[in-house]
């Protein structure tokens, strides 16, 4: 009788370590061993919409595509959430600025360091500078398993009188390019834009705050 008793208290504290019941404060719980990262998901998500027109309104091209959140951008925006650190350029968030402004360059390759990349060939002429962009369409989240989307946009006119190879975006806290302003994204184009006098691109940024898993 004795054996029997310590064997069925050893299975019970067998099943108790598998299942992970927890007694510690007199209730029965089953402790959830999933990581914290698969069950309340975020992120921030970047998208370009990139439409080249002719001097008449004729679309010439069009594309699309995903860009880079690079690491200044990330530690900004912890810091307008909780305070100053050391990862942002900016010192507070009243010096950071809102990143709205679009560049656009004509370089080879993206340039700077991996957490502050910049335009390697930045454009700032002939009628092509930093803009500030329009703040567009807003999509609210309503839901669980919606995200907010917040669209930046800005349209650029080439006004030289040869033609100029278009092939990267950035999008900067402010309109002078100094080593002061903070990236938030960049991306070299998919397909390279060559602007003729009179030519437009509009670039359409969409930024994506998702956190679209279940949460308890």
């Amino acid at each position: 009788m004795k054996t029997t008793t310590i064997g069925m208290f050893a299975a019970i504290a067998f099943a108790v370590g598998m299942v992970g019941i927890n007694f510690s404060d007199g209730q029965l719980k089953l402790q959830d061993s999933t990581p914290a990262s698969t069950m309340d998901g975020g992120s921030i998500l970047g998208h370009i919409e990139l439409i080249h027109t002719d001097k008449d309104g004729n679309v010439i091209s069009y594309q699309q595509t995903d860009n880079a959140i690079v690491n200044d951008g990330r530690n900004c925006v912890a810091m307008l959430l909780f305070g100053p650190n050391s990862g942002c350029r900016a010192s507070t968030a009243a010096g950071l600025g809102k990143y709205t402004v679009i560049g656009i360059g004509n370089g080879t390759a993206l340039g700077g360091s991996t957490s502050q990349l910049l335009l390697n060939g930045y454009v700032n002429d002939n009628g092509i500078t930093r803009t500030t962009g329009t703040l567009d369409t807003f999509t609210n989240s309503t839901n669980n398993s919606d995200p907010a989307v917040q669209r930046i946009k800005a349209t650029f006119t080439w006004g030289g009188a040869t033609s100029n190879t278009i092939n990267q975006a950035g999008l900067f806290n402010s309109t002078v390019a100094t080593t002061a302003s903070s990236t938030f994204a960049v991306k070299n184009f998919p397909s390279n834009v060559v602007m003729n006098n009179g030519d437009q691109l509009t670039v359409n940024w969409d930024i994506t705050i998702d956190g679209s898993d279940a949460f308890s």
